[in-house]
Parts: structure tokens; C-alpha cells; sequence
């Protein structure tokens, strides 16, 4: 799972002690521990996109969905696993001065880099490379056509850019738009170091080559860089109208590129329907089945985490056993509709699969009338029991009535919306379908080499795995079924001058607690972990606001702007501890 923002539940109650196991239950159980055991294994590698052990997976997925007698298929589609240079040489030039420059040290290419072979293209600095219609343009007056544009990566926390949409803050949308302007390459300037040459999120390439500097390696060449930036940020105006310096600095860039495409799996079954006319209709249950592999990319573990097994028990090899299971039941159960089973890769990567299953769909997309996602379901409290339910897309009465086929021996928190953030619904979402999502919360192991199988709650993943069951079945036999909602399908955008400015680095307990905000954990490098915070403490006071929920503590971050220091107070155990945090904006 992609956990991209806060989650917010409706309250959940506590839930009275569950009944007894049934054979049937142990059954299941067995079944799960086992698929789990094999999916989060040492020997799978963390199922990688471009690993083999993923397309192992994929071939014992379609095994068993063979076993039950369903008709599969594996489609496949392209993933750029490694990028790597096979030429390269770059210079600056001042006057008949070159410079060369160090491959690795002062410069290196970006994975979605362009090739590129030229001399003596001047350079134009560009700010952060932005243009705001009817206000701030860093591109306003400059001809940009053949020349090397010199942006800054990150997009700060200025009131000039507060309302920017998310997608206008994007590195990616920068530079498609230099790109449009035709400039000869991009210069991206990195204040947190060179970053290593590595495939970039998302099957994308430039058609310009994007080389990353830091602002030492351009400084001498370049005049007063952070001084440029400092004016920006103090003025929130654009800080220059000319070329970097005169005379003129230049760019040399000699660079060729290779791309080892791997071609990734996607696994699709399908139970007919028993009903002649509702069979033509189809019920989707997902799950992705990838993972991180050795921590390449996302780890939250830091640097040390690298090159590690990241199991990905929870996320996702326990939703990838769930749809099995599921898969099993509803062929028992003989449903109205028909129900078509997708086992996504390249979640971990930017919703890759689903989005490629969206776009080629191997049943006709208007088929599809409900998509129900499993992603991060295997750690059920077994104190207090609660699914938390996400609806992207699916009417607020869907939901509720969903949220009514519950056991009584657990809850379930239901919201409309975003709820959850990028997992594979949002790729039925934005094709118009309705979902449901299943997730049973955040915790300190994720996206961490210690999501491992034995903390999976195996009875608990069998009582979500009943009620996924009831839900499928209750959609896949119903006379007429919940229509797509375009209100509930909409999602906030970052830029709003709001919560998602401030990164304090918390992993919420989305469960509703008496005494404030509980987390389950704090991220490496994060303002939390500097001031303290661990698991299992519970925020209570953010600033000058008291915070007894997540709503309270994500209001609170809104009043504040990077830099700004707040005191913050917690609970641990019954010991109030209290530190002045100062804040960091998100990258």
C-alpha cells in the first residue's frame, strides 16, 4: 500500500469478546497462514516488480485459482526496472574555460532523463520553474527555446504557491513543461545531496535529459544560487529575469541512457454468474501483490533497511491470501453476478497494474460495476476488533448499509471519499466505478523489513475474510446495485494552504481514544522521532489546541507553516511529556 495521507474513520466501538472458532474457521485459517507464510517468505524477496520471485508468485496465484476450476490468465505489462549510463560526459563552460564535471559527485542523470549529445548551451535560471496564471511566473519574459533550464526540485511552503493543486507542486509537471517550451535539458538543483541514478515512480521518460546538481557544483559557475532562493522565499517573487551570468555559463552534455524493461503480471480469474441476464455484470475483488523487495525504493526503514527483505506480510500478502480465500467461497456460493478476481503488481510503484488493467481491460470495463479492494488487512486489533472501510466513488448509503452486514462481534468504521489513500481503488475510482476498501490500520512495521508473517492476526484475517464474503455477496446477488458517485470520488489536493503542508511524521491509530490521538509509530528522520514520540503514545495538545482525535490533530498542523516551532504534549502511560517541535513542510 501506498499510504499517502492521513485516514480519516467514523468512530468505532468497542466490540464484545468474538465466539468460538468453527472447523470451518480453522480451516480458513490454516489456508491463510499458509499462503501468507509462502508470499511473505525470505525466498520471495519481498516481491519486487522486476523480481522473479514476483512472477513466482503470479504462477502459484494462477495455480490455485486453476485448482478451484476458474478460468485465469496472466496479463503482462511493462516496467522499467533499472536505469543506468552507458555514456556520459559534461562540462560547464565560461568563456574558453570547461569545467568537467563528476559523474556521481557533481552531477548525475534523473531515470526519466532523455539523451542528449550538445555544446555550449547557455543556462537560464528559473526559479523553481512555476507558473501561476495571473500571478507569479518564473518563466515570464525569457526565451527558454535551446537553453538549459536550472530549477530547484522542491517547491517551497510560500503563500505565493498555497494554492496550488498537488499536481502543479510536481517535479514531473515542471519539467513537462520545460519540456514543452523546448529547452535543451533541465538542471535539477538538489539541496539534500546527489541522488544515486535510479528508475524513477512511473513508466515515464523525457523526451530532454533531467540531470540532478547540487548547488555547489553549480555555484562557481552560477553567482549567489542561494542567494537567488533566499530572495524568492523572503519576496515570494521570481528572482531573476536573465541568463545565471555574464558572460554566459554554458552546459556540454554527452549522455546515452540504457532501460532494462521488465514485463510485470497482472492475474485475472473469473466465477461466472448464475444468473443468465446479471452474469454479463461483474463484482471486481483486488488485491495487490507486490512489495518492496530489498528496500530499493519507500522504505520508511532509512538507509540501513537497504538491500533487506521487506516481507510485506500485511502489505500485501495478507490481502493477496484474503482474495484466494475469497475466491474459494463465493465459487461455493454460486452468486447472481459474476465476480472477476485481479491480482495487481506495480502498486508499490504508483498503482501501476491497476491503472494497465483500467486502461486494457481483459472483460469490457463497463462490465464492471463494483470494485472491492483488500490491501493491509491482517493486523485486526484482537482487543478491540475494527475494520476501518473506505468508499472512493460509492454513495454514503452504500457504505452505511455495508457497515449494517457486519458480525456483531466486530466493528466497522466507514467514511466516504478519499478514506484511505493510493491503493488499487483508486484506479476503479477514476474509471467512474464505485469501491469499497478493506484495511485494518497502519502500524510501526510498514513499508519496514519487519512486516513478517507472525504478526499477522490469522484469526482476525479470517473474520475480515467472512465479512468481505457477506459484502461480495450481498453486491453480487442485489436486484440493482450502488451507483458511481462523483462527490465521493474526489480527492483533496496538496496546496491548499492546509495539513498537508506540515510533515510531522506520525502513524495514526485511526481508532477512536478517550484520552486524545494515539499512533502506532514514527517514521526515521521525522520531526516526531526528534522530539521523542513513540509508539503508543498519545498526542494531546498541538500548539494552543487540545487534540482528542485525528481531525483535532490534522486541524491543528493546518494552523502552522514550516519552520514554525509548537509545543507539543502526549501522554505515555500515565506520564505527561511535553517538547517544542519545530516543523518541517513536506518534500
Amino acid at each position: 500500500m501506498r499510504f499517502w495521507m492521513p485516514v480519516l474513520f467514523a468512530a468505532a466501538l468497542l466490540a464484545p469478546a468474538q465466539p468460538p472458532a468453527t472447523k470451518a474457521d480453522l480451516a480458513m485459517e490454516a489456508r491463510l497462514r499458509k499462503d501468507v507464510a509462502f508470499l511473505a517468505s525470505p525466498d520471495m524477496k519481498g516481491r519486487g516488480n522486476g523480481y522473479p520471485e514476483l512472477d513466482q508468485v503470479a504462477r502459484r496465484l494462477e495455480g490455485e485459482f486453476k485448482a478451484l476450476g476458474l478460468k485465469t490468465q496472466v496479463q503482462r505489462f511493462p516496467f522499467i526496472a533499472k536505469v543506468a549510463r552507458e555514456r556520459q560526459q559534461a562540462a560547464l563552460i565560461q568563456g574558453d574555460s570547461a569545467q568537467p564535471l563528476i559523474w556521481g559527485r557533481d552531477i548525475e542523470a534523473l531515470g526519466l532523463s532523455g539523451d542528449a549529445d550538445f555544446s555550449a548551451k547557455a543556462l537560464a535560471f528559473l526559479g523553481y520553474g512555476i507558473q501561476v496564471p495571473g500571478g507569479y511566473d518564473d518563466l515570464d519574459g525569457l526565451e527558454l527555446k535551446g537553453r538549459v533550464a536550472v530549477i530547484a526540485r522542491t517547491v517551497p511552503d510560500l503563500d505565493a504557491f498555497a494554492h496550488l493543486p498537488r499536481g502543479e507542486r510536481s517535479l514531473l509537471a515542471r519539467l513537462k513543461r520545460l519540456e514543452g517550451a523546448k529547452v535543451a535539458a533541465v538542471i535539477v538543483l538538489e539541496e539534500g545531496g546527489l541522488r544515486p541514478l535510479q528508475r524513477n515512480e512511473g513508466p515515464v521518460k523525457m523526451d530532454i535529459p533531467v540531470l540532478g546538481m547540487t548547488l555547489e557544483a553549480l555555484q562557481g559557475a552560477c553567482g549567489d544560487l542561494p542567494g537567488r532562493f533566499k530572495a524568492i522565499k523572503e519576496t515570494g517573487k521570481p528572482a531573476s529575469k536573465d541568463f545565471v551570468q555574464a558572460p554566459w555559463t554554458a552546459l556540454s552534455l554527452t549522455l546515452k541512457l540504457r532501460r532494462e524493461e521488465a514485463q510485470v503480471p497482472n492475474v485475472v480469474a473469473e466465477i461466472p454468474g448464475r444468473d443468465p441476464v446479471l452474469r454479463k455484470e461483474f463484482i471486481v475483488l483486488g488485491a495487490h501483490m507486490d512489495h518492496l523487495g530489498l528496500g530499493e525504493r519507500h522504505s520508511m526503514g532509512g538507509t540501513e533497511a537497504q538491500g533487506l527483505v521487506h516481507p510485506g506480510a500485511d502489505d500485501n500478502a495478507s490481502g493477496t491470501a484474503m482474495v484466494v480465500e475469497l475466491a474459494r467461497a463465493l465459487k461455493k456460493a454460486r452468486p447472481r453476478r459474476s465476480i472477476l478476481l485481479l491480482h495487481f503488481a506495480g502498486e508499490e510503484e504508483g498503482l501501476l497494474g491497476s491503472q494497465y488493467w483500467v486502461q486494457h481491460p481483459t472483460h469490457p470495463l463497463e462490465s464492471v460495476k463494483f470494485m472491492l479492494n483488500f490491501d493491509m488487512v491482517g493486523r485486526l486489533d484482537p482487543k478491540a476488533p475494527k475494520l476501518m472501510m473506505g468508499g472512493l466513488g460509492a454513495p454514503k448509503t452504500a457504505l452505511e448499509a455495508a457497515q449494517k452486514l457486519a458480525p456483531k462481534d466486530f466493528s466497522v468504521g466507514v467514511d466516504v471519499g478519499a478514506a484511505v489513500g493510493g491503493s488499487d481503488h483508486m484506479s476503479f475510482s477514476q474509471a467512474k466505478i464505485p469501491t469499497f476498501f478493506f484495511f485494518t490500520g497502519i502500524h510501526g512495521e510498514y513499508h519496514r523489513p519487519t512486516d513478517t508473517a507472525e504478526l499477522i492476526n490469522y484469526p482476525g484475517l479470517v473474520r475480515v475474510a467472512t465479512f468481505g464474503r457477506t459484502v461480495a455477496l450481498d453486491l453480487a446477488n442485489a436486484d440493482v446495485l450502488p451507483a458511481f458517485d462523483p462527490e465521493t470520488a474526489k480527492l483533496p489536493m496538496r496546496g491548499d494552504g492546509g495539513p498537508m503542508r506540515i510533515a510531522f511524521g506520525t502513524l495514526p491509530d485511526y481508532a477512536d481514544n478517550p484520552k486524545g490521538f494515539r499512533i502506532n509509530g514514527v517514521t526515521k528522520g521525522s520531526t516526531a522521532e526528534a522530539i521523542g514520540l513513540q509508539a503508543g503514545d498519545i498526542l494531546v495538545q498541538f500548539g494552543d489546541k487540545p487534540i482528542k482525535s485525528i481531525y483535532d490533530f490534522m486541524g491543528a498542523l493546518g494552523a502552522f507553516k514550516p519552520g514554525d516551532k509548537a509545543v507539543v504534549q502526549w501522554l505515555r502511560g500515565e506520564q505527561t511529556l511535553q517538547a517544542e517541535a519545530t516543523l518541517k513542510g513536506r518534500p
